[in-house]
């Protein structure tokens, strides 16, 4: 048995903020599930050609400081947990460094895992376009597999069974951290922050695209408005 990285009343605190968030989490995965159903056919075209390569890699990046900002804002995590988390997000940031194997389990997030990449002016970001300003499509099929992946049906892909591990149990948040010890848990941990970077992508690319659709619609009713009023002339 792996011997626990925290002293006793810290290993409680960052273990209760540990299955907390991924509680919460997990209650989330819904609303991304309803939204592929409804819109997923017309999303996907329109991240290829309703909104510019520049746009949708502006979309795509964000610092080290606004996933400690909205972790605290969205999910209450503050204290021990929270510097848990700001150290494994350096260590996401500097993964290729680490050379530590594949965190990612399952084809759509060990895909992602792969293309996430660390700017120092930009922070996380994905390469979606080439150097002359066009659209990169494969990087973008991979982006779009994993936000498909954001509705389930796990929080987060378990591994097989023959390699199944404490860290893999996203019912419970996983396993107690004296039975984890201190690789599997910081690994769990890298996982639920490129979680939380693709989730806040994917809200952002939602919001953008729905306020899209929307303008379209009020430029259809004033062209049929238009319309109504020549016909009645």
């Amino acid at each position: 048995m792996a011997k626990s990285p925290w002293p006793p009343e810290m290993r409680e605190e960052v273990w209760s903020d540990r299955v907390r968030i991924r509680v919460k989490m997990k209650k989330e995965m819904g609303r991304y599930k309803e939204f592929w159903a409804e819109h997923g056919e017309d999303f996907t075209q329109w991240c290829k050609t309703g909104i510019e390569p520049k746009k949708l890699r502006k979309i795509m990046q964000m610092s080290r400081s606004e996933i400690q900002e909205r972790l605290r804002s969205v999910y209450g995590i503050h204290s021990a947990f929270g510097r848990v988390l700001e150290a494994v997000t350096e260590q996401v940031a500097r993964f290729k460094d680490t050379k530590y194997p594949t965190d990612a389990r399952g084809d759509s997030e060990i895909r992602f895992e792969q293309i996430l990449t660390f700017d120092r002016r930009g922070g996380f970001v994905l390469r979606i376009k080439d150097k002359e300003g066009n659209l990169k499509e494969d990087v973008l099929e991979i982006w779009l597999g994993r936000m498909r992946s954001l509705g389930g049906p796990s929080l987060l892909e378990r591994a097989p069974r023959k390699e199944k591990s404490d860290e893999d149990d996203d019912e419970a948040g996983g396993a107690d951290e004296a039975e984890m010890g201190e690789t599997a848990s910081f690994r769990a941990d890298r996982r639920i922050i490129r979680l939380f970077i693709a989730r806040f992508w994917a809200d952002t690319l939602i919001e953008r695209f729905k306020a899209s659709i929307s303008q379209i619609g009020e430029v259809e009713e004033k062209v049929e408005e238009k319309l109504t009023r020549s016909d009645d002339t």
